[in-house]
This record gives C-alpha cells, sequence and structure tokens, in this order.
C-alpha cells in the first residue's frame, strides 16, 4: 500500500471517528435531557405540598407564613434516597439521608459542586453588587455545614431565580448520587 493510500485512509477513519463522536455526544445531551425530565418527575410525585394554616398573631392580625418548604428527595437511579433537598423562600438546604456519612473531601463536592457550581454564581452576584445592580444582602451566598470531615448539610441562601434553582437542584442532585456511589465503593 502507497503512502498516498495510507494517508487517505487514515483521513477516512479520522472523518468517521469525528462523526461518530459528534453522533455519540448528541445523543448524551439528549439523554441527559430525558434524565433531567425523569428526576423532574420523580421529585414532584416523590412529595406533596401542602396548604399551610394561616397563622394568628397574639393581637389577632393575620399573619401570612412565608410558604410551605418543599422537599425533594434525592434517589439514586434504583430509587434509594441519599438525601433531601428543602426550599423555603429564598434558602435552599440539601443534607444527606440520615445514616449516610459523606465526607466533604469526596471529590465531586469541592471539585465540581463549589468550584464549578456555587463559586462562578457567587462571583456573577458579587459582581452584580459592584455594579449597584444586586442588594448585597440579595446576593447569593454559600455554606457547607460540617461534623468533622462529615458532610452535614449544603446551605444556599438567595439562589435567584427558577433557572438558578434547577440547575442548583440538579447539580446537588449529580453531587450526592456521584458521593453515595464514591462512599458505597470503598
Amino acid at each position: 500500500m502507497s503512502s498516498e493510500e495510507t494517508r487517505k485512509r487514515l483521513a477516512d477513519m479520522k472523518a468517521y471517528l469525528e462523526r461518530r463522536i459528534s453522533d455519540l455526544n448528541r445523543e448524551v445531551v439528549e439523554l441527559s435531557g430525558f434524565l433531567e425530565v425523569v428526576d423532574e418527575l420523580l421529585a414532584e410525585k416523590s412529595f406533596r405540598r401542602m396548604e399551610v394554616p394561616k397563622l394568628k398573631s397574639e393581637r389577632g392580625v393575620k399573619v401570612e407564613p412565608s410558604g410551605p418548604k418543599e422537599k425533594i428527595p434525592i434517589l439514586t437511579p434504583e430509587g434509594a434516597g441519599i438525601g433531601e433537598i428543602t426550599f423555603d423562600g429564598n434558602c435552599l438546604v440539601a443534607t444527606p439521608a440520615e445514616g449516610l456519612r459523606f465526607s466533604v473531601d469526596t471529590p465531586p463536592l469541592r471539585a465540581f459542586l463549589v468550584s464549578k457550581v456555587f463559586e462562578p454564581m457567587r462571583a456573577r452576584d458579587a459582581e452584580l453588587c459592584r455594579e449597584g445592580k444586586l442588594q448585597v444582602d440579595r446576593a447569593f451566598t454559600y455554606t457547607i455545614d460540617q461534623d468533622g470531615l462529615c458532610l452535614k448539610s449544603i446551605v444556599v441562601r438567595n439562589y435567584g431565580d427558577e433557572r438558578r434553582l434547577m440547575e442548583l437542584k440538579n447539580a446537588i442532585r449529580w453531587t450526592f448520587r456521584r458521593m453515595y456511589e464514591k462512599t458505597s465503593a470503598e
């Protein structure tokens, strides 16, 4: 086989591989979208919203509650409960399921959730505060509550709009699942 034929075959193989990778990447994006829809439907079916009765203060004036807390379970693909996301007003709290001990050193927590999700959101809000477009007390903040190396909860305040809330729920859900996989593999 001549070197020209070899080059042509290599070029054809490269083109085929590039097309195949592109097709597979497109399929991954589609499947990820389907998975998000299933996750949301599971979350909706797994909790009930409760009507909270209106409270009365000591003086007889009606006091409106801040709104019902919504709880979304974090499930493995097999359906096992590994945590819970609770949000109320502008505060979101994610906690591992009772009996599960996630280490704060497990890679997806800091490498993904903090570095790739929380910090960019915090930086965006800090920039908006500097520009005067957002009040400082309305800026995104987060706290990782831990007992030694054991994760107790993740508290996010001022998460922003529905798009951001959805992004946070998905990122936290993904992180807890990876942490569970790594913990159960040990």
